[in-house]
Order: structure tokens, then sequence, then C-alpha cells
């Protein structure tokens, strides 16, 4: 009963942080990092960011902390993002997940973001010499693996520099989740919590990316329904997100269509008040111990998109 009530609590609060900016808006560019937001998997990326209860691998840590409570093998893995056109130059995030025992599991996660060759600009709005920029971020995580309730937390420690000014950021994830029976799942997450250092260029004060999310995700048992041999599942998921910078929330909405766990076909779309709404798709293949994934999110305001990659090992 206490889990149940915990959940239920939490889900109410990320709804209503979710739905009104009145009391944890920071404003337009109050927010620094906004990488740590960003999808970094595959998975992720093809579902539109919906699936926050319904993680399926480590692979997915980095941006949702419950991905942990889904961990049944250790597993080591690369996960890497090609940027179309005015997109930076890498970003590329390795993670490792191991269960501890039967109910517990760790989690470990490092990424790394360039932007090189930034064309400079003085006070007047003319040329000037060109300049990079950078960040990366380690994280840990900790959580419960239960059949029916689950719980993660997570701390990062990040870093950004552009050309020579610098923040640092000490954050904390943490989430629940709730499994009924085994077609249902109710999630909620609280993401980038914690303290950034004041901006060394103008000294203005900016805030964490923190952001919120619940979702609820059905699975559909394709194969029991119609009497079938082969395995085939849908997961259907829907969720809200809210981060500290935006007045509305995204709806984001995700359909996995998997056999077994060898072929996954994915795709997504949200609705995103603040920049362009969009479609995604991806792919997954699992070869044994190894695991491929694909995803696509489409950037029409720039005429290109982006492209995610992620490759683990499981063992």
């Amino acid at each position: 009963m206490l889990k149940k009530t915990l959940l239920l609590s939490l889900l109410m609060c990320a709804a209503a942080f979710s739905a009104s900016g009145r009391y944890w808006n920071t404003g337009l560019g109050g927010v620094t990092m906004q990488h740590l937001s960003m999808q970094s998997s595959p998975r992720g990326a093809a579902l539109s960011g919906a699936g926050v209860a319904d993680p399926a691998r480590v692979s997915e840590v980095s941006r949702n902390p419950l991905a942990i409570t889904r961990m049944r093998s250790a597993e080591f893995g690369l996960n890497q993002i090609v940027f179309g056109d005015a997109g930076a130059d890498n970003f590329v995030s390795v993670y490792y997940g191991l269960p501890l025992g039967e109910s517990y599991g760790l989690s470990l996660g490092l990424e790394y973001l360039g932007y090189d060759e930034i064309e400079g600009r003085d006070e007047n709005g003319e040329l000037a010499a060109e300049y990079g920029a950078y960040a990366w971020a380690a994280q840990a995580g900790f959580g419960n693996r239960g059949k029916a309730f689950g719980w993660s937390l997570s701390a990062r420690f990040a870093y950004q520099t552009i050309d020579d000014e610098s923040n640092i950021a000490i954050l904390a994830d943490g989430g629940v989740i709730y499994r009924v029976m085994q077609y249902i799942s109710f999630g909620a997450t609280v993401t980038n919590f914690g303290y950034v250092t004041e901006s060394e260029y103008d000294h203005a004060h900016e805030s964490a990316p923190l952001a919120l999310q619940a979702g609820i995700t059905g699975i559909v048992p394709v194969a029991r329904i119609f009497n079938l041999e082969s395995l085939w599942e849908v997961h259907l998921s829907a969720d809200i997100y809210r981060r500290a910078d935006m007045d509305d929330p995204e709806w984001r909405f995700g359909t996995e269509i998997a056999y077994q766990e060898f072929l996954l076909l994915r795709m997504g779309y949200a609705l995103r008040p603040h920049t362009e709404d969009g479609f995604s798709a991806g792919i997954g293949f699992s070869f044994g111990m190894v695991v491929f994934d694909y995803g696509y999110s489409p950037r029409p305001a720039l005429g290109s998109g982006n492209h995610y990659l992620g490759l683990g090992l499981r063992f």
C-alpha cells in the first residue's frame, strides 16, 4: 500500500508541475547544459522520448534512471549521435550496468559533446576568431529491480566549456515505477535536479535543466490474443514532459513492436510547444550477446536530421 501511495503521489506531483509554469519557470535562456536533457540512446530518440515507464535496457540510463529497474544481465555499450547540418561535431556516451543480487542494480555512465569551428562575433556583430565548445558528464546510479515496484537514484557531475568560460554542475536523477501484472506500467522521473555554478561569461545566474516526466505504457500480447506461436508484443506509451524553462509541457507518444528481443520496430511522435513537432523512428536487433539499435529524429527546420547508433554487449 505504501509503495502504491508513493507512486501515485509522485505521478500527481509530476503532472501538476508539468501543467503549470507558475511555480518553477526559469524563463527563456535561464537553463544551461540543455544537452543533458536531449535524447542520447537510439531507443529513446526513436520513441520521441516516450516510454519512461517502459525502459528496455540499461543503455537508456543516462536520460531515464528507471532503466536500472529493468536490468537483467550485465551490459557494456556505446551510444553515438551523428548530427545533421548545424549540429554538434561529436556526441558519444558509454554505459555499464551490473545486477547486484536478485533485487538491485548498479549503473555507470560517461558522455562527451563537442563543437569545433564555431563562428565568432564581436560586440559589434563583426566576424571574429572561431572558437570551440565541449561538455562532458559522469554519473553513477543504484536502484531496485522489483517485479512490480522499482525505484532508482543517480548522481551526475557535469562540466561545460564555451570558448574560455566554464560551468560545473552537481545533479541527481530519481524515479519510481509500478507494474500492474505484466501488461501496464506507470512511471515518473525527476532528472537534473541540483546545482550549477554561475556563468563566468556574464556572471548571470543559470539553472540546471531540471525536468519532470510521467508516463503510462500498455503492452499488448499479440501472440496470446490471436493464439500464435510467435512471441509478438506491441508496447504503447504516452508521456508528459516538462523542463524548467518550458511554460507548457511536451506530450510524447511511442510505439514499439517486438518479436521476442530479436527484432524491434519503433516509432514516436512528440508535441513540442516550444519547437517543432515531429515523428521519429528506429529499429533494434539482438544476436546473442550483441545488441544493435538505430534511431532517426528529423529536424525539418534545418532540413536534416540526427542519426542515433547504439551497440551493446551483454554478459
